[in-house]
């Protein structure tokens, strides 16, 4: 058998196969919970060893691409194929799923009822995820898209917290209505294919390299079609004003669940919009391009301004996620491929950040049983590798140099700032604001006034394998921020051909823009900036690769 053929179905199907062999009845009753917990801990470390094998080449060769593809027949009658694809956009966010989900299962907190039952669905979680990431097929796509709600429902309605069955109803009205919208437009795509493709036995087309190539909408049927697209991500992102699912989820959920969509579900929606929308639907993506960037940067300021507010730590790492996913979304807006590589490495740096902040925060909340600013005060003397492990995550946090956020963050100013100054401006007020609430909340909980010695003390800092964890999240965050190189050039690489091909034609289709001129010195122009429209593409990857 070739290892190749079936390397990206076995992405998905290993750690659904540990799932499945977490739920039988072969575990010890007395250690079972354990024995699963390794057993799911060898799991999400194979699927990692895969597909860092994947993407070696491509990471240590200079000009090395990426791109494999798996594509069978599922559904011949409607279409309907099984078709993955990993290049360098799909692969940045499937290394961050299989590195951020073996985190999660290994780290020591989970609920004490979890068991087995909890390991499974962080398993299944992390299939579903990589199948999103993979999938080419539009239906493909939505069936890893609505699976991969199980981990988030889940662990709310077994594990969650006092509020945790309103937390996980909201979670789920407003999933739902997006994904039903996505669906509805992904049945129109197909059946407005069927006249082009004729009446064969596969007469509908739901793959996103055919339906790129065939003129299927009129403008305002794309319009709306587009939109549909547009609000299931911008649920998934969460973009403002469609985010306030986020800090009841965040706050009700145990803290891997946590951890695990903060840093990986919000990624779909990016990349939803980078792999479906921008194919198929480039001159909407042009024309409401101003509008993301009102989103994207408002959202920046109103999560710091919001979060400063805060006394809950988990309310604070809700809004400040909100805050920091504001930058990709006015980077993909920019439509700079400058700023839209930025964007992904952002989405890319929050991932490993905020899952660190959840866990660690996490660890701090369960040994002192509150998790409220005022509650909590002195705790650096006590738990040393707490205040550490803080500190570098809340560094990162605030983009400081040297780290993978500073990386994304600066592509994605620069990038941005032809297209959008004023936005951009905006956007550098919230990251002063985040460097004061990040920097507040660690100096309270850390080196505040000391909690009454009659109140229930510490019961320990961070030890063995979750020091571990901790210092390869790190590690992570460093490595990417000193040497962001080659990952940039996989972005690129997979980006490039839609800036070429697709917005290149989608410049000309909105009035008075040509691919040529800058966009913002027309009025009522859309301000759109590709490569040549800065200098050349040759330019903008080098000043990418050279920080």
């Amino acid at each position: 058998m070739d290892f190749n053929s079936y390397a990206l179905s076995l992405l998905i199907l290993v750690p659904t196969f540990g799932a499945l062999v977490c739920l039988g009845p072969w575990f010890p009753k007395e250690r079972g919970a354990e024995a699963c917990r390794w057993w799911a801990v060898l799991v999400s470390a194979l699927v990692l060893a895969l597909i860092l094998a994947l993407v070696k080449g491509s990471l240590v060769e200079p000009n090395a691409t990426l791109s494999m593809e798996e594509a069978r027949t599922w559904i011949p009658s409607f279409g309907i194929t099984y078709h993955l694809k990993l290049d360098g956009l799909s692969a940045v966010f499937v290394v961050l799923t299989a590195l951020i989900s073996l985190v999660v299962i290994a780290w020591s907190a989970r609920p004490k009822q979890g068991h087995r039952a909890w390991y499974a669905l962080l398993l299944a979680g992390e299939a579903s995820v990589i199948g999103a990431f993979l999938a080419t097929d539009l239906v493909l796509f939505y069936v890893f898209y609505e699976l991969m709600l199980l981990p988030v429902v889940g662990g709310l309605a077994l594990w969650g917290g006092a509020r945790k069955f309103t937390a996980a109803l909201k979670f789920l009205l407003y999933t739902v209505v997006g994904s039903v919208l996505m669906l509805l437009a992904i049945i129109y795509l197909g059946w407005s294919g069927r006249a082009l493709l004729g009446s064969g036995e596969a007469s509908f087309a739901f793959e996103i390299t055919t339906l790129s190539s065939l003129q299927l909408l009129t403008a305002q049927e794309e319009v709306w079609v587009a939109l549909a697209f547009l609000i299931a991500f911008a649920v998934k992102i969460p973009m403002v004003p469609l985010h306030s699912w986020v800090p009841d989820t965040y706050r009700e959920a145990p803290h891997g669940v946590a951890a695990f969509t903060a840093a990986l579900l919000g990624k779909v929606g990016i990349y939803g919009i980078l792999r479906f929308m921008w194919p198929l639907f480039p001159t909407f993506m042009v024309q409401v391009a101003p509008l993301l960037a009102v989103i994207g940067a408002v959202g920046i300021v109103y999560g710091a301004l919001v979060a400063l507010a805060q006394k809950d730590i988990r309310s604070l790492l809700a809004y400040s996620s909100v805050s920091h996913l504001g930058f990709c979304v006015l980077g993909i807006a920019s439509i700079s491929e400058m700023a839209v590589t930025g964007a992904v490495f952002q989405a890319l740096s929050h991932g490993l950040v905020t899952a660190a902040l959840f866990l660690v925060f996490g660890a701090v909340i369960d040994r002192e049983g509150v998790r409220d600013f005022e509650s909590l005060g002195g705790l650096a003397p006590k738990l040393p590798w707490v205040a550490f492990f803080l500190m570098v995550f809340s560094i990162a946090s605030i983009a400081l140099p040297l780290t993978s956020s500073f990386v994304g963050e600066f592509l994605i100013i620069i990038g941005s700032w032809a297209s959008f100054p004023q936005w951009t401006l905006l956007a550098l007020f919230g990251v002063v604001l985040g460097a004061v609430y990040t920097l507040t909340a660690y100096l309270k909980i850390m080196f505040g006034a000391p909690r009454p010695s009659s109140e229930t003390g510490s019961r320990g800092d961070l030890r063995g394998t979750d020091v571990v964890l901790a210092s390869a999240l790190a590690l992570s965050i460093f490595v990417l921020g000193l040497f962001p190189q080659r990952v940039l050039s996989l972005i690129e690489g997979a980006l490039q051909p839609t800036f070429e091909s697709r917005f290149a034609s989608a410049a000309h289709a909105v009035e008075g823009i040509s691919p040529n001129d800058n966009p913002v010195d027309q009025a009522g122009a859309l301000p759109v900036v590709s490569a040549k429209d800065t200098a050349n593409h040759d330019h903008l990857s080098l000043d990418s690769r050279s920080l």
